[in-house]
């Protein structure tokens, strides 16, 4: 094929564009309101970590858990115990609170702020007391 006979052809019509993506890339005005649900996901995050933190074995409920945490992001039955969890932060790495519960709802186990490579088999840390 002939090097003359290929023709190159230049588009102007990119550059039209430039105007509309200038116009994109600036802001203008107070904080759009998606800005608000991070401050706030960042106070929920620490006042869950506290909560977390406060679970007494063999006395914390799982009343006041779902009271204080919202409803649980898992619950459910492992080899016939109650085990339920939430998620503390979504952030990486990521951390939850996951609870066992005897028959009246007490934590007898707790899982927090392991990281999940480490396995947690559930046990009633209650029997013994």
């Amino acid at each position: 094929m002939k090097r003359s006979s290929i023709r190159r052809h230049r588009r102007p019509y990119p550059l039209l564009f430039l105007p509309f993506l200038v116009g994109c890339a600036h802001t203008a005005g107070p904080p759009s309101p998606q800005a608000a649900p991070t401050v706030n996901a960042a106070a929920a995050t620490v006042k869950a970590a506290a909560v977390a933190r406060s679970v007494v074995l063999c006395r914390t409920t799982e009343a006041e858990l779902r009271r204080q945490l919202g409803e649980p992001s898992r619950d459910g039955i492992l080899h016939g115990d109650r085990i339920m969890s939430w998620i503390i932060r979504t952030e990486s790495p990521s951390k939850y609170l996951a609870v066992m519960t005897d028959s009246r709802g007490v934590v007898v186990d707790l899982y927090w702020d392991i990281p999940t490579e480490v396995p947690w088999v559930p046990t009633n840390q209650c029997l013994s007391r």
